[in-house]
C-alpha cells in the first residue's frame, strides 16, 4: 500500500475521476426506472459477460439512423470530453445536441474507466475511457445501453489524449467521417 505522502498527482488525478465515475454512474441509477412494468421493451443490444460489454454495432446504426436529438454527457469540469462529443454529435452524425435537462433520444456518455486498484504493466496498458451510447427515458435520461467503447493506452496519458482517442476509436469503428 502506497504512504499518501507518495502519491504521485497522476494518481490523485486518478482518485478525482474514480470518484467522479461514481457520483456520475449513482446519479444515473438514482434517475433510471426500477421497474420493467409499464416500461419499453429493452432492446438489448448489449450483455456484460466477464466484466467486458458486446454490443451489437447494427441495433446501434439503427439508433442513430432514427435519432434526432442526443444529449451529451460528461464529468460538470470535463470541458474536453464535451466539446469533442458535441462534435462528434453534430457535425460528424448530424444530430442536434439537446440542451442540458432536455429530452432526447440518445444519450452518449463519456467518461474515465474507474481505477479498479489493479494495474497491468506488463503490457503497459490499460483502460482509461469508456463512451456510452444508451437510448433516453422521456427526460432525458439514460435508459438501456446500445454501445460501449473503451480505449486503452498508457496509464500516464493525458485524459484530452484518451478522450480524442476513444472519439477516433468510435469513428473507425463506424466508417463516421
Amino acid at each position: 500500500m502506497l504512504n499518501p505522502a507518495s502519491r504521485t498527482p497522476c494518481h490523485r488525478r486518478q482518485v478525482f475521476w474514480h470518484r467522479s465515475f461514481l457520483l456520475l454512474m449513482v446519479a444515473i441509477w438514482l434517475g433510471l426506472p426500477h421497474s420493467k412494468a409499464g416500461a419499453q421493451e429493452d432492446l438489448g443490444s448489449c450483455t456484460l459477460r466477464d466484466h467486458v460489454y458486446t454490443c451489437d454495432g447494427a441495433a446501434l446504426q439503427k439508433a442513430l439512423a432514427s435519432a434526432s436529438t442526443v444529449s451529451v454527457q460528461a464529468h460538470n469540469a470535463d470541458g474536453v470530453a464535451r466539446s469533442q462529443l458535441k462534435d462528434l454529435v453534430s457535425r460528424k452524425l448530424g444530430k442536434t445536441v439537446a440542451p442540458d435537462g432536455s429530452p432526447a433520444d440518445l444519450v452518449f456518455l463519456l467518461m474515465p474507466v474507474g481505477d479498479s486498484g489493479e494495474i497491468n504493466y506488463s503490457s503497459g496498458r490499460a483502460d482509461l475511457g469508456t463512451l456510452r451510447i444508451y437510448t433516453a427515458t422521456s427526460t432525458g435520461s439514460p435508459a438501456h445501453l446500445l454501445w460501449a467503447e473503451t480505449f486503452s493506452g498508457q496509464p500516464d496519458m493525458p485524459w484530452p489524449a484518451v478522450v480524442r482517442g476513444l472519439i477516433l476509436q468510435f469513428e473507425s469503428r463506424f466508417h463516421i467521417k
